[in-house]
């Protein structure tokens, strides 16, 4: 039904990246909450973890609002005695919201530039961070010039302090003899 234009929940597709971006909520849901009361345990080792966790969040997030646009918006872990355990969707601009503050908070907590276990690192979450000013931008919210702009510093920033190094050309990323 994916040739014929017809996505629905009934697609595996659809329903399998649906499940497991509500898995990765879920599971960072849970570390975000458990982490601060894990004793004894270093405070800047939680503030990481709970950052990386953050990261996470946000990621899967990211894509939920770009591929359905109003999702619902779970914060807390959930058990089928929850209060609301059924969550109506929240509107795009909230997801996003959300989305932009798990950031902001996962690049004041620490994280190493890089990291090259494949962990969260600040290069990761500041290069997010500006791919999600550049959404928001444009079309659904339309921010705008000025989240242009924060796009354009946090880009800015990856570029100027991370440390990485980028092709001379976009030739060069294609290129078998620079793999």
């Amino acid at each position: 039904n994916l040739i014929g234009l017809q996505y629905n929940g009934d697609n595996l597709l659809v329903r399998n990246w649906w499940n497991g971006l509500y898995s990765v909520i879920a599971q960072s849901n849970l570390v975000i909450e458990r982490v601060p009361a894990i004793s004894p345990m270093d405070e800047e080792r939680k503030a990481q973890i709970i950052a990386e966790a953050k990261f996470l969040r946000a990621w899967a997030y990211f894509y939920l609002v770009r591929l359905y646009g109003d999702v619902p918006l779970i914060t807390k872990p959930q058990t089928a005695a929850s209060e609301d355990f059924l969550p109506s969707r929240t509107s795009s601009e909230e997801v996003y919201n959300t989305i932009v503050a798990d950031l902001t908070q996962a690049e004041e907590a620490g994280l190493p530039w890089k990291d090259a276990s494949g962990r969260a690192s600040k290069g990761a979450v500041k290069s997010l961070l500006a791919k999600v000013y550049l959404t928001m931008a444009g079309q659904p919210l339309n921010k705008g010039a000025a989240y242009y702009a924060l796009a354009r510093d946090k880009a800015l920033d990856v570029i100027n302090n991370g440390n990485i190094k980028l092709f001379d050309s976009y030739a060069d990323l294609h290129s078998l003899s620079r793999e």
